[in-house]
Protein backbone atom coordinates (compact mmCIF):
# COMPACT_ATOMS: atom_id res chain seq x y z
CA UNK A 1 0.00 0.00 0.00
CA UNK A 2 1.30 3.45 -0.95
CA UNK A 3 0.40 6.50 1.12
CA UNK A 4 0.05 9.92 -0.49
CA UNK A 5 -0.76 13.42 0.70
CA UNK A 6 -3.81 15.15 -0.77
CA UNK A 7 -3.75 18.93 -0.34
CA UNK A 8 -6.65 21.18 -1.21
CA UNK A 9 -5.64 24.15 -3.35
CA UNK A 10 -9.16 25.59 -3.43
CA UNK A 11 -12.36 24.84 -1.47
CA UNK A 12 -13.52 21.28 -2.14
CA UNK A 13 -17.19 20.34 -2.02
CA UNK A 14 -18.19 16.67 -1.85
CA UNK A 15 -21.86 16.56 -0.94
CA UNK A 16 -23.18 14.40 1.87
CA UNK A 17 -25.60 11.55 1.24
CA UNK A 18 -28.37 13.59 2.88
CA UNK A 19 -27.63 16.85 1.03
CA UNK A 20 -30.90 16.65 -0.93
CA UNK A 21 -32.89 16.56 2.33
CA UNK A 22 -31.13 19.52 3.95
CA UNK A 23 -33.26 22.20 2.32
CA UNK A 24 -31.16 25.31 1.71
CA UNK A 25 -28.02 23.84 3.30
CA UNK A 26 -25.62 21.85 1.09
CA UNK A 27 -23.09 20.32 3.53
CA UNK A 28 -19.87 18.45 2.86
CA UNK A 29 -19.70 14.68 3.27
CA UNK A 30 -19.11 13.56 6.85
CA UNK A 31 -19.08 10.27 8.71
CA UNK A 32 -21.66 9.61 11.46
CA UNK A 33 -19.21 10.98 14.06
CA UNK A 34 -19.11 14.25 12.04
CA UNK A 35 -15.54 13.67 10.83
CA UNK A 36 -14.89 14.91 7.28
CA UNK A 37 -13.69 12.29 4.80
CA UNK A 38 -13.24 11.79 1.07
CA UNK A 39 -14.99 8.62 -0.18
CA UNK A 40 -12.77 6.43 -2.34
CA UNK A 41 -15.48 6.32 -5.00
CA UNK A 42 -15.44 10.13 -5.29
CA UNK A 43 -11.67 10.19 -5.66
CA UNK A 44 -11.70 7.35 -8.19
CA UNK A 45 -14.38 9.06 -10.29
CA UNK A 46 -12.51 12.36 -10.33
CA UNK A 47 -9.20 10.78 -11.29
CA UNK A 48 -10.81 8.60 -13.94
CA UNK A 49 -12.53 11.59 -15.56
CA UNK A 50 -9.25 13.51 -15.57
CA UNK A 51 -7.32 10.63 -17.15
CA UNK A 52 -10.09 10.11 -19.71
CA UNK A 53 -9.81 13.76 -20.78
CA UNK A 54 -6.02 13.75 -21.20
CA UNK A 55 -4.74 12.24 -24.45
CA UNK A 56 -1.51 11.16 -22.75
CA UNK A 57 -3.34 9.01 -20.20
CA UNK A 58 -6.38 7.78 -22.15
CA UNK A 59 -4.73 4.44 -23.17
CA UNK A 60 -4.39 3.48 -19.48
CA UNK A 61 -7.88 4.34 -18.19
CA UNK A 62 -9.42 0.87 -18.50
CA UNK A 63 -6.35 -0.86 -17.02
CA UNK A 64 -6.12 1.53 -14.08
CA UNK A 65 -9.79 2.09 -13.25
CA UNK A 66 -11.72 -0.75 -14.92
CA UNK A 67 -15.04 -0.43 -16.68
CA UNK A 68 -17.43 2.47 -16.46
CA UNK A 69 -21.23 2.69 -16.31
CA UNK A 70 -22.57 -0.74 -17.35
CA UNK A 71 -19.16 -2.46 -17.48
CA UNK A 72 -18.36 -3.88 -14.03
CA UNK A 73 -14.79 -4.93 -14.86
CA UNK A 74 -12.58 -3.88 -11.97
CA UNK A 75 -9.41 -1.90 -12.44
CA UNK A 76 -5.92 -2.84 -11.35
CA UNK A 77 -5.49 0.11 -8.99
CA UNK A 78 -7.55 0.34 -5.81
CA UNK A 79 -7.99 3.75 -4.18
CA UNK A 80 -8.61 4.13 -0.46
CA UNK A 81 -10.56 6.84 1.29
CA UNK A 82 -9.14 10.26 2.10
CA UNK A 83 -8.67 10.83 5.85
CA UNK A 84 -7.99 14.26 7.37
CA UNK A 85 -4.63 14.90 9.01
CA UNK A 86 -4.33 18.72 9.23
CA UNK A 87 -7.21 21.18 9.13
CA UNK A 88 -6.47 24.88 8.54
CA UNK A 89 -8.15 27.62 10.54
CA UNK A 90 -7.56 31.20 9.45
CA UNK A 91 -7.00 33.69 12.25
CA UNK A 92 -7.42 37.30 11.16
CA UNK A 93 -4.08 39.07 11.22
CA UNK A 94 -2.08 35.89 11.79
CA UNK A 95 -2.88 33.66 8.79
CA UNK A 96 -3.51 29.92 8.96
CA UNK A 97 -2.90 27.52 11.81
CA UNK A 98 -3.08 23.79 11.04
CA UNK A 99 -4.95 21.74 13.61
CA UNK A 100 -5.06 17.99 14.17
CA UNK A 101 -5.88 15.57 16.99
CA UNK A 102 -4.32 12.34 18.33
CA UNK A 103 -6.80 10.05 16.54
CA UNK A 104 -6.12 11.68 13.14
CA UNK A 105 -2.35 11.53 13.59
CA UNK A 106 -2.34 7.97 14.87
CA UNK A 107 -4.55 6.75 12.04
CA UNK A 108 -1.90 8.08 9.68
CA UNK A 109 0.85 6.40 11.71
CA UNK A 110 -1.03 3.09 11.74
CA UNK A 111 -1.61 3.04 7.98
CA UNK A 112 2.07 3.87 7.45
CA UNK A 113 3.00 1.05 9.85
CA UNK A 114 4.78 3.48 12.16
CA UNK A 115 4.64 3.74 15.97
CA UNK A 116 1.85 5.93 17.39
CA UNK A 117 2.41 9.57 18.30
CA UNK A 118 2.62 9.70 22.07
CA UNK A 119 0.24 12.54 22.92
CA UNK A 120 -2.13 12.86 25.84
CA UNK A 121 -5.74 13.24 24.71
CA UNK A 122 -6.55 15.89 27.32
CA UNK A 123 -3.79 18.34 26.42
CA UNK A 124 -3.24 20.97 23.72
CA UNK A 125 0.16 20.92 21.98
CA UNK A 126 1.76 23.56 19.78
CA UNK A 127 4.91 23.58 17.65
CA UNK A 128 5.78 27.26 18.28
CA UNK A 129 8.23 27.31 21.24
CA UNK A 130 7.48 30.95 22.13
CA UNK A 131 3.89 29.98 22.96
CA UNK A 132 4.77 27.29 25.53
CA UNK A 133 2.47 27.50 28.58
CA UNK A 134 0.71 30.50 27.03
CA UNK A 135 -2.93 31.12 26.12
CA UNK A 136 -3.71 30.94 22.41
CA UNK A 137 -6.90 32.29 20.84
CA UNK A 138 -8.03 30.37 17.78
CA UNK A 139 -10.81 32.70 16.67
CA UNK A 140 -13.39 32.38 19.46
CA UNK A 141 -11.75 29.27 20.97
CA UNK A 142 -9.49 29.89 23.98
CA UNK A 143 -6.64 27.36 24.36
CA UNK A 144 -4.95 27.63 27.77
CA UNK A 145 -1.62 26.31 29.06
CA UNK A 146 -0.60 24.89 25.70
CA UNK A 147 2.41 22.57 25.71
CA UNK A 148 5.30 22.87 23.29
CA UNK A 149 5.86 19.79 21.12
CA UNK A 150 9.41 19.63 19.76
CA UNK A 151 9.19 16.39 17.73
CA UNK A 152 8.29 16.10 14.06
CA UNK A 153 4.63 15.52 13.32
CA UNK A 154 3.59 13.86 10.04
CA UNK A 155 2.90 16.53 7.43
CA UNK A 156 3.62 17.12 3.74
CA UNK A 157 6.83 18.82 2.74
CA UNK A 158 5.09 21.93 1.45
CA UNK A 159 5.96 25.49 2.33
CA UNK A 160 2.34 26.43 3.03
CA UNK A 161 1.93 23.88 5.86
CA UNK A 162 4.14 25.68 8.34
CA UNK A 163 5.97 23.67 11.00
CA UNK A 164 5.69 26.42 13.62
CA UNK A 165 1.91 26.79 13.12
CA UNK A 166 0.66 23.34 14.07
CA UNK A 167 -1.67 22.64 16.96
CA UNK A 168 -2.90 19.30 18.30
CA UNK A 169 -6.15 19.41 20.27
CA UNK A 170 -8.03 16.62 22.11
CA UNK A 171 -10.18 14.33 19.98
CA UNK A 172 -13.40 15.73 21.44
CA UNK A 173 -12.51 19.25 20.21
CA UNK A 174 -11.71 18.48 16.59
CA UNK A 175 -15.25 18.73 15.22
CA UNK A 176 -15.51 22.26 16.59
CA UNK A 177 -12.28 23.05 14.71
CA UNK A 178 -13.73 21.49 11.54
CA UNK A 179 -16.83 23.69 11.77
CA UNK A 180 -14.62 26.71 12.45
CA UNK A 181 -12.50 26.16 9.35
CA UNK A 182 -15.20 25.28 6.81
CA UNK A 183 -15.71 27.52 3.80
CA UNK A 184 -19.34 28.62 3.65
CA UNK A 185 -20.68 30.47 0.63
CA UNK A 186 -24.24 31.70 0.03
CA UNK A 187 -25.46 31.11 -3.52
CA UNK A 188 -28.61 31.97 -5.42
CA UNK A 189 -30.50 30.45 -8.31
CA UNK A 190 -32.04 32.99 -10.69
CA UNK A 191 -35.35 32.83 -12.54
CA UNK A 192 -35.68 33.55 -16.24
CA UNK A 193 -38.57 35.90 -15.53
CA UNK A 194 -39.55 37.88 -12.41
CA UNK A 195 -42.03 36.07 -10.14
CA UNK A 196 -45.29 37.52 -8.83
CA UNK A 197 -43.29 39.60 -6.31
CA UNK A 198 -41.04 40.98 -9.03
CA UNK A 199 -38.00 39.04 -7.82
CA UNK A 200 -35.56 37.15 -10.02
CA UNK A 201 -34.18 35.14 -7.07
CA UNK A 202 -35.52 31.60 -7.20
CA UNK A 203 -33.69 30.17 -4.20
CA UNK A 204 -31.03 31.17 -1.70
CA UNK A 205 -28.85 28.37 -0.33
CA UNK A 206 -25.52 27.84 1.41
CA UNK A 207 -22.68 25.58 0.27
CA UNK A 208 -19.98 24.17 2.52
CA UNK A 209 -16.44 23.47 1.34
CA UNK A 210 -13.32 21.85 2.75
CA UNK A 211 -10.94 24.80 3.20
CA UNK A 212 -7.92 25.46 0.99
CA UNK A 213 -4.68 23.97 2.40
CA UNK A 214 -6.52 21.20 4.24
CA UNK A 215 -4.31 18.10 4.31
CA UNK A 216 -5.66 14.57 3.84
CA UNK A 217 -3.96 11.22 3.44
CA UNK A 218 -4.99 8.78 0.73
CA UNK A 219 -3.75 5.30 -0.18
CA UNK A 220 -3.63 3.12 -3.26
CA UNK A 221 -2.69 -0.47 -3.98
CA UNK A 222 -2.19 -2.54 -7.15
CA UNK A 223 -3.30 -5.99 -8.25
CA UNK A 224 0.08 -7.67 -8.48
CA UNK A 225 1.95 -6.81 -11.69
CA UNK A 226 -1.17 -6.20 -13.78
CA UNK A 227 -0.91 -2.40 -13.76
CA UNK A 228 0.00 -1.02 -17.16
CA UNK A 229 2.93 1.43 -16.85
CA UNK A 230 3.10 2.10 -13.11
CA UNK A 231 5.50 5.01 -13.66
CA UNK A 232 2.91 6.68 -15.88
CA UNK A 233 0.32 6.26 -13.09
CA UNK A 234 2.63 7.95 -10.59
CA UNK A 235 3.29 10.74 -13.10
CA UNK A 236 -0.46 11.16 -13.53
CA UNK A 237 -1.01 11.44 -9.77
CA UNK A 238 1.46 14.35 -9.51
CA UNK A 239 -0.71 16.51 -11.75
CA UNK A 240 -3.31 18.85 -10.32
CA UNK A 241 -6.82 17.37 -10.28
CA UNK A 242 -10.38 18.52 -9.60
CA UNK A 243 -12.40 16.74 -6.94
CA UNK A 244 -16.07 17.01 -6.03
CA UNK A 245 -18.71 19.35 -7.37
CA UNK A 246 -18.77 23.06 -8.22
CA UNK A 247 -15.44 22.96 -10.04
CA UNK A 248 -16.84 25.32 -12.69
CA UNK A 249 -17.14 28.08 -10.06
CA UNK A 250 -13.69 27.68 -8.55
CA UNK A 251 -14.05 24.68 -6.26
CA UNK A 252 -12.22 21.38 -6.19
CA UNK A 253 -8.57 21.93 -7.24
CA UNK A 254 -6.24 19.55 -5.38
CA UNK A 255 -2.71 18.20 -5.64
CA UNK A 256 -1.40 14.78 -4.63
CA UNK A 257 2.17 14.31 -3.46
CA UNK A 258 4.21 11.55 -1.77
CA UNK A 259 4.92 11.72 1.94
CA UNK A 260 8.57 11.87 3.03
CA UNK A 261 8.94 8.10 3.39
CA UNK A 262 8.00 7.60 -0.28
CA UNK A 263 9.91 10.46 -1.90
Amino acid sequence: MTIEWLICREPVHIGGADSSSRGNNNPIFRLPDRSPAIPGSSLRGALREHADNEKEFQPFVFNWFGGDKNDMTRGNISLGWGWPVWWPVHVLGYGNWWVSCPSWLNRFQQLCQKPPVNLANNQVYITEPQLKNKTVYLRWLKLTNVQYYDKNLPAPNHAEVLQERRIVVPDDCINLIVDMGLVRQPRVSLLDEPNEKGSLVGNLFAVEGIPPQAVFMISWTTRGDKVQDLEKWQQFLRNEHYLGGLWSVGYGRICISPFAGEE
